[in-house]
């Protein structure tokens, strides 16, 4: 895993690309991206490293370009600053190879999980979850209304980019964790739920531009107001995978089906959905845990193997239901 104390030696030239002169410059995160939080003379910012090879310089500009859409649409999310040429995505060598940097709005709160505590309760997370559930409609109806530009490119969450010859997040059921028996169940079983992502299609009432990552870390309370961060992930997808991204967390809960009925009490609020696709929300929730496998598996320096093999054993688990 990279050293974010060595590699900020060798980026921490380049802010001057945005103006900016750090008094001081700390380790916020790391997971996908590396973050970290800038205090200067203007204010905090959040200088981000972006993983190598997830994203392309033209994917990363559509990405901006979606979540400036949104942002003149009202959603709340951090502003990107750009550099003094206007550029808002920086080449910058990392251990002899590029990485694009960018710089972001610091915002100072808590994300939906901290929210929750170190033991977490269930009631700030079903006062959020409605709201929540609101502000995911209303993004599902700019989607369908919102059109791109003609260069804009972004990956596909579709029958391929989840069970394809290379799908987004990997070959899941080639995870040196699943035996050859689950291997055949998961692969048996997959034929089915693409049968009925065929029947639900990708018209644009149930298909677009999703955020596909809003999980209770991505959702961040300032203010007293909701933010939307993170969009590493958006891209096309069903409005229904959406929604089960922002379920997910809970999804191994007793307190699930009144998290879930609060979060779609704010949903239809905004945006109606019917009960047949209601009923459809249990297999998207199934297919994160496939696309999750995947993901873990190209991924071995975060050392989960434990949460793997649970991923594993509960695809399995569940999969006879698509048998």
């Amino acid at each position: 895993m990279d050293d974010p104390t060595q590699i900020l030696g060798q980026v921490r030239d380049a802010l001057i690309h945005w103006g900016l002169a750090p008094t001081s410059i700390a380790v916020a995160s790391q997971s996908e991206n590396i973050v970290y939080k800038i205090t200067t003379s203007e204010g905090t910012f959040a200088y981000r490293i972006h993983r190598p090879g997830y994203h392309t310089l033209d994917e990363l500009i559509a990405e901006n370009e979606w979540t400036k859409a949104l942002s003149d649409a009202g959603f709340l999310l951090p502003a990107t600053r750009p550099t003094q040429t206007g550029e808002y995505y920086l080449p910058v060598t990392v251990n002899g190879g590029s990485r694009y940097a960018e710089i972001i709005e610091w915002l100072e709160g808590c994300s939906l999980r901290e929210l929750g505590g170190s033991e977490p309760a269930i009631e700030p997370i079903l006062a959020q979850l409605t709201p929540l559930g609101a502000m995911m409609a209303k993004l599902h109806n700019h989607s369908e209304q919102w059109q791109h530009s003609a260069s804009f490119v972004r990956h596909k969450l579709d029958i391929d980019g989840f069970f394809g010859e290379s799908p987004f997040w990997g070959r899941y059921w080639d995870s040196p964790g699943i035996t050859k028996d689950q291997k055949a169940l998961l692969l048996s079983t997959q034929e089915n739920i693409i049968e009925k992502l065929e029947a639900l299609g990708k018209s644009r009432d149930v298909y677009g531009m999703i955020h596909a990552d809003l999980h209770d870390e991505n959702v961040f309370v300032a203010n007293n107001k909701m933010y939307l961060i993170d969009f590493d992930d958006a891209g096309f997808g069903w409005h229904l995978y959406d929604i089960a991204v922002a379920l997910y967390t809970h999804a191994f809960g007793e307190d699930y089906q009144m998290l879930q009925a609060a979060f779609l009490r704010g949903y239809q609020q905004h945006r109606p959905l019917s009960d047949e696709h209601i009923k459809l929300i249990p297999m998207f929730l199934h297919i994160r845990t496939r696309a999750l496998i995947g993901w873990l598996t190209a991924r071995p320096e975060l050392k989960e193997a434990a949460r793997l093999k649970f991923l594993i054993d509960h695809a399995c688990s569940e999969a006879d239901q698509y048998s």
